[in-house]
């Protein structure tokens, strides 16, 4: 009859004593000197309605830097609803803590909170936010440095998604793949299927520039003549396995941001034979768009 006391008794103990406190995620190996530079920055941003209807977004990209200390600069090219190709300039102060998650204030150029997300040794970083408008999701990775138009120099592949418009509104969300081919020099090639818009294939041609801190923009035109704005900014220069965000958009019809990477195993650029103004060679992307076709097949 004692055996029952017991176990009351050996419950009530456990019941009563403190509960142990569960051990912080991360480990103590970051702090603010682990984001020094500049970083290839891509950003999204979306505003929702009280009814739950999605009534305006932006999307961009361009370079964040950091001190090291605790001052950030992000100088974006960006795109919303009302207008594309647009600058964008914050500026504020960052913190990281030990766990490598801190927090980006933005006070100049807006009013913006992120939580920030260190990764790689501080390579690369991930960040969501609001302010008075968006909720965002953003993405960075150390830029390349020293670039120019012969950095981009033959046949990419990417992949997007974003959303489909009409004037002033949002209908729609939307994604594209496809083919980007850069002459070297100035020309620019994209072959892209569109899913989720009235345009299900674009073919479009014009002319792009990078400038020496990695960051560049195109403007390429239809059969049509409509306009498609593109900004980007490369994060992987090299021949091998180039890489680079971008954003492309449509005046009232489409938005879409995504990565590029250069296709392995293409023959070595010839931008140095090629002059300003001559057609990108188009051996590639015939072929490359024909094997899809084909199911990698000519």
């Amino acid at each position: 009859m004692k055996r029952p006391c017991n176990l009351l008794f050996t419950l009530s103990c456990l019941l009563a004593a403190p509960l142990v406190a569960q051990p912080a995620i991360g480990g103590n190996t970051c702090d603010s000197a682990d984001l020094t530079g500049t970083y290839a920055f891509t950003l999204s941003g979306r505003q929702i309605t009280s009814a739950g209807n999605l009534s305006n977004v932006i999307l961009g990209n361009g370079s964040a830097t950091f001190d090291g200390l605790n001052k950030v600069t992000i100088t974006t090219t960006a795109d919303t609803l009302q207008s594309i190709g647009t600058p964008l300039t914050w500026g504020g102060s960052f913190t990281v803590q030990s766990n490598c998650a801190g927090t980006v204030t933005i006070t100049s150029g807006g009013s913006v909170t992120l939580n920030l997300m260190l990764y790689n040794q501080g390579v690369s970083f991930l960040a969501t936010g609001t302010d008075a408008i968006y909720s965002y999701m953003a993405s960075g990775t150390t830029q390349a440095t020293g670039c120019s138009a012969a950095t981009l120099s033959g046949v990419y592949v990417f992949t997007s998604n974003g959303y489909s418009l009409a004037p002033g509104v949002v209908n729609g969300t939307a994604a594209a793949s496809g083919l980007f081919q850069f002459d070297g020099v100035s020309n620019l090639t994209v072959n892209a299927s569109v899913a989720g818009t009235k345009t299900p294939t674009l073919t479009l041609t014009g002319s792009y520039s990078v400038s020496s801190t990695c960051v560049g923009s195109a403007t390429v035109t239809d059969s049509k003549g409509d306009t498609v704005a593109m900004s980007f900014s490369i994060y992987n220069a090299s021949a091998a396995n180039g890489g680079f965000d971008v954003v492309l958009a449509q005046s009232g019809s489409l938005e879409v941001s995504g990565s590029a990477h250069v296709v392995y195993g293409q023959p070595a650029p010839a931008a140095a034979n090629q002059g300003v103004g001559d057609p990108p060679a188009g051996g590639i992307l015939a072929k490359l768009s024909l094997e899809a076709a084909n199911g990698g097949k000519i």
